[in-house]
């Protein structure tokens, strides 16, 4: 192994040793720190940013890299971690020090205001952060661009965020699910079969929501109860997935005690986050090669584990007594029939992470088709509210009653997450094609579901997916899994198999 090579992983472990601070810091953000703490804590977030962009961009690392590009003597294991910290590097070195400092210091003061003024339905009250915002992400992704000979900045950053990926692929791929979905979508409103929804907004206390979400991870094997725990659960406002470093994963959700099933279900996403994250090989940890940094192939592991696992006949077969349970008997009096179905209605609405299976990746589309105009200089920020409401009820056919329950719903645009969305909607078209192959290599996963018997699929998914980490990208990694390009067939099957005996069409 060269001298050169152990310099730059020992560069890069410093690097992941900051980023595990700023994750710590953020959790703490967004659990427990007091309010009076957030311009202090923007420092924080700055100082480190600055600190990671310099140990990132420095000039000995371009020149270690050009020995260890060269050298023959490294295998494939090496030269893919050599490719990785090559990535970022271009990426970064782009930007001046200055930029990135700005970038995490306005980020995290426009995602404080952004609380409050969603808590005010005020889109207003956060324009001007969103806008200052917006145009240091312009001004970043623009250079990006440069760097990497495009002409559209939001391809650049697509690119950035998700090797691989380009408008074009995504607007294909899009399209196809569409031509699917909107008839689809039609021929169940139509149907003259009607779940009763009305019992999923009794009034389910906060206290009893956490044993519920807690029951669910235990059932899930994300062990944060353990002597030897390496997760935790708390509540926040927007539910995410925070790492805190070694064996240090972290579980967020938002408990609403007139929707029970939105607490339950974004616990089941965020599970499979931390899982994902949690069954990479402890060898490869500190290494650029340990994960996957693909939005799309993560959020493939989330809403595997939201919508194929915890969305399925096979799981209510089996869980719904301790589900009963868990919520003190509110619904002790409901049919797993009309359970099942009312939780598995097609049910247009205006909140995403609210949405069913079939509607969601149009919340989705929806995103990405702004994002993308404006990103192009084709919408303008004050725009975004008017915009957005008239593309949902173009696309859904619903009205949006507020800004908090439109623009200001989630805290992407808010925060640091601008390029992302189109991962959601790409996350379940991977979950279907993977969920495919593993009807080939486990044909008695629904039965082992059925009978309570959840570790036969994580092993699975630990096997032949999360111990690989980051050593191919997005596409490659999908084809190696799977045998076949990405496609939508997959995901339109799954839905088709799933939703059509529900509405008899």
């Amino acid at each position: 192994m060269s001298n050169e090579y152990d310099t730059l992983l020992e560069n890069y472990q410093e690097i992941q040793l900051l980023n595990s601070i700023s994750g710590v810091l953020y959790w703490d953000m967004n659990t427990h720190m007091p309010p009076a703490a957030v311009g202090y804590r923007a420092k924080q977030f700055q100082y480190i940013s600055q600190k990671i962009h310099g140990l990132t961009t420095k000039p000995e690392v371009g020149t270690l890299l050009e020995t260890c590009e060269k050298d023959n003597s490294l295998d494939d294991f090496r030269r893919r971690n050599i490719e990785l910290i090559r990535r970022a590097y271009d990426d970064r070195t782009i930007l001046p020090s200055e930029l990135v400092g700005k970038l995490a210091a306005q980020s995290n003061k426009t995602l404080e205001v952004w609380k409050k003024a969603k808590a005010k339905s005020d889109f207003q009250m956060v324009l001007p952060d969103l806008e200052d915002l917006f145009a240091l992400n312009v001004e970043s992704t623009t250079l990006l661009a440069k760097s990497k000979n495009m002409d559209d900045p939001f391809n650049a950053l697509i690119d950035s965020r998700d090797k691989g990926f380009s408008v074009k692929l995504l607007t294909n791929l899009f399209d196809e699910v569409k031509s699917f979905l909107i008839p689809f979508i039609k021929k169940c409103s139509e149907s003259e079969v009607k779940p009763d929804r009305s019992f999923l907004s009794r009034n389910v206390s906060r206290s009893t929501q956490v044993k519920m979400v807690e029951n669910l991870a235990r059932f899930l094997e994300y062990d944060f109860y353990s002597d030897n725990a390496v997760g935790n659960i708390a509540e926040v406002e927007h539910p995410l997935t925070i790492g805190g470093g070694f064996k240090d994963v972290r579980v967020t959700v938002k408990y609403h005690e007139d929707h029970v099933l939105s607490a339950f279900l974004a616990g089941a996403h965020e599970c499979g986050h931390a899982i994902h994250g949690l069954q990479g090989k402890d060898e490869w940890f500190n290494q650029p090669i340990y994960r996957m940094s693909s939005p799309s192939f993560g959020e493939s592991q989330s809403r595997f584990l939201e919508n194929v696992i915890t969305s399925s006949k096979e799981f209510w077969n089996y869980y719904y007594p301790q589900f009963q349970k868990d919520t003190a008997d509110v619904f002790k009096n409901i049919s797993l029939e009309d359970f099942y179905f009312a939780l598995n209605a097609v049910n247009p609405g205006f909140i995403r992470i609210q949405a069913d299976e079939v509607t969601y990746i149009l919340h989705i589309i929806i995103r990405f088709e702004i994002e993308r105009d404006w990103f192009a200089g084709k919408i303008d920020t004050k725009e975004l509210p008017q915009v957005w409401n008239e593309k949902y009820k173009h696309y859904l056919g619903v009205d949006v009653p507020s800004d908090t329950l439109g623009l200001m719903q989630d805290l992407h645009w808010y925060s640091q997450y601008y390029g992302y969305f189109f991962g959601y909607g790409i996350g379940d078209l991977i979950s279907s094609q993977i969920t495919a192959k593993m009807s080939q290599d486990l044909p008695d996963w629904k039965t082992s579901l059925q009978n309570g018997k959840f570790t036969p699929i994580r092993q699975w998914l630990e096997l032949n997916i999360h111990q690989r980490g980051g050593t191919l990208d997005c596409l490659d990694m999908v084809k190696s899994i799977t045998g076949e390009d990405l496609t939508p067939r997959y995901h339109i099957e799954y839905l088709k198999e799933k939703f059509s005996p529900l509405y008899q069409i």
